[in-house]
């Protein structure tokens, strides 16, 4: 199987012909489109992406993402063996938030006779083969890139962690997990107290909330509103909190 996601967005013929490359050297490849609606060049997005789906994948899945700002440049292909499948994409940040999850890395020694579209010319046909058991054009390499994430630490009652995705819905999801959060009622994130429930419908219509998301993390939110509005906060921020009780 092999899943694929990208910032190519649903208007152009990208993601198609990626899938054409693949099934033409693997025909009997299972492709399971996770999102073509990255944000552009977002590696932290795609990074949250990877994070959330790999442990939902049958062993041995091979995950294809392009997000590729650096495309042409020197920036490396890589393969990275995970306790859970395959990573096959650009060496520039996306494994930062599975990086405890890493085996082993390759880098990718298939040239390209265009610039622009590896993952037509490059990622889409280590993929195919990848799915076929085949590992060849790869040479293991020591290192991957990976971006700077704060903590998450707790020292009493303050936690600090790092914003590492804001979905579709405003929804902010922190780095911060169950385990450092414990059991409360009600958190402190610059002078808001904000009350801790266990889901969405537990809050009043435009409430500011914090909980545990689907991926034990935790999230602020807005019932049927938005969190990233209400806090004017994003992707990347630093956010300190306070465990009132």
């Amino acid at each position: 199987m092999i899943t694929i996601t990208t910032d190519f967005g649903y208007e152009d013929h990208y993601a198609g012909v990626m899938k054409g490359v693949i099934k033409k050297i693997n025909p009997k490849a299972e492709i399971v489109d996770i999102t073509h609606g990255i944000k552009r060049h977002d590696i932290r997005h795609g990074s949250y992406v990877l994070r959330s789906i790999i442990d939902y994948f049958p062993a041995g899945t091979v995950h294809l993402l392009v997000i590729d700002p650096g495309v042409g440049t020197a920036r490396r292909g890589i393969v990275a063996e995970l306790d859970a499948g395959y990573f096959v994409g650009p060496d520039n940040g996306l494994l930062s938030l599975v990086k405890n999850r890493v085996r082993k890395v390759y880098k990718i020694t298939k040239r390209a006779e265009k610039a622009t579209f590896h993952g037509r010319d490059i990622f889409a046909p280590i993929a195919a083969k990848i799915d076929q058991g085949i590992f060849d054009e790869l040479e293991q390499v020591e290192n991957f890139e990976t971006y700077t994430i704060q903590g998450p630490r707790r020292t009493n009652n303050e936690i600090i962690g790092e914003i590492i995705h804001v979905d579709h819905f405003g929804n902010v999801i922190t780095n911060i997990p169950k385990n450092l959060v414990g059991r409360v009622s009600k958190i402190e994130f610059e002078d808001n107290i904000i009350k801790f429930v266990a889901s969405y419908g537990h809050a009043k219509e435009k409430e500011l909330i914090s909980l545990i998301n689907s991926e034990d993390l935790l999230e602020l939110a807005v019932n049927k509103g938005s969190a990233k509005d209400v806090l004017a906060i994003k992707t990347g921020d630093r956010i300190k909190i306070k465990i009132i009780d």
